[in-house]
């Protein structure tokens, strides 16, 4: 199934997540999973699922950089808001 829509601006979206990752956080600890492993494997399965689905290698690269970007935040700026994935 191909996603044409871009949803990070859309209303609760990042709400949505947090409180996603967030359960999955807390179902992992109450299963002895730690969270480092579980976002090792929540990456392998991303990776994976994209490759799986086609997207190019420079996508994937250029996500993760943003990815990094994003953990580090923007030097230029006290938001992270600009390191945010391009579409």
């Amino acid at each position: 199934m191909k996603d044409s829509f871009i949803h990070e601006t859309d209303p609760g979206f990042e709400d949505f997540i947090e409180k996603t990752m967030q359960g999955l956080a807390e179902q992992a600890q109450e299963n002895g999973i730690c969270p480092e492993c579980l976002s090792d494997r929540l990456i392998v399965e991303l990776v994976s699922g994209m490759v799986r689905s086609g997207a190019p290698v420079s996508a994937i690269l250029s996500m993760v950089g943003d990815g990094i970007d994003g953990a580090y935040g923007d030097p230029d700026t006290e938001e992270k808001e600009g390191s945010r994935r391009m579409h």
